[in-house]
C-alpha cells in the first residue's frame, strides 16, 4: 500500500468469524485483509508491547493530536462507501498470515500485515494513529466475543460441582 491512507475500518464478520479490516486510500483503492482469533490475538499483544513503550493507552489516547481525531468525529464518521475501488487485494481480499513490525526515522510503527502469498497492507502510524487502530481493533474483538485482550481469555474452573 504505497499511496496515503485515508480511512481504516475494522469490523467482525458472524458468517466468516473474522474481522474484516479496510483501508482506503486517498488514490481510491482499498485493501481488505482478514483476520482469524489466532492471528488477531498475535497482533493484539505486539499492538499492546509497542503501546506499552510509548507510555500505555492513557498516555496515547490524551495526546492532543489524538483528542483532535475524536473532536473532528473520527469514530462517528461512517466508512466511505460513496465511489467504487480498485481492489489490489482482489474482491474479497486476503487472509492474513504474517505480521512484521518496525519503526521508521520518525518513530512511527511500521506494520506490515501480509497473507501466505506476501500480499498485503502496509500501516505506518504515529501514537494517535495507533491508538485509533487499536481501538478500532478492540471494538471488533468485543462483537466477536472471543475473549481475548482486555476481555480476558476464559480459564477453566479447576473444581467441578
Amino acid at each position: 500500500m504505497a499511496d496515503k491512507l485515508h480511512q481504516i475500518n475494522a469490523q467482525y464478520s458472524n458468517k466468516e468469524d473474522r474481522i474484516l479490516i479496510r483501508t482506503s486510500t486517498e488514490n481510491d483503492n482499498e485493501y481488505l485483509i482478514w483476520l482469524t482469533r489466532r492471528f488477531t490475538k498475535l497482533l493484539l499483544d505486539i499492538l499492546d508491547k509497542e503501546i506499552d513503550k510509548r507510555g500505555g493507552t492513557t498516555s496515547l489516547g490524551s495526546k492532543k493530536e489524538t483528542k483532535k481525531l475524536y473532536t473532528d468525529g473520527a469514530f462517528e464518521k461512517p466508512y466511505a462507501e460513496e465511489k467504487p475501488k480498485t481492489r489490489p487485494l482482489g474482491e474479497h481480499g486476503v487472509l492474513a498470515f504474517s505480521i512484521k513490525t518496525g519503526v521508521d526515522n520518525s518513530g512511527n510503527l511500521i506494520l506490515e500485515l501480509q497473507s501466505d502469498t506476501k500480499q498485503g497492507i502496509t500501516l505506518t502510524l504515529n501514537d494517535s494513529l495507533l491508538y485509533m487502530f487499536y481501538s478500532l481493533l478492540m471494538q471488533s474483538i468485543e462483537r466477536s466475543e472471543w475473549q481475548i485482550g482486555q476481555f480476558g481469555e476464559q480459564t477453566p474452573n479447576s473444581q467441578l460441582h
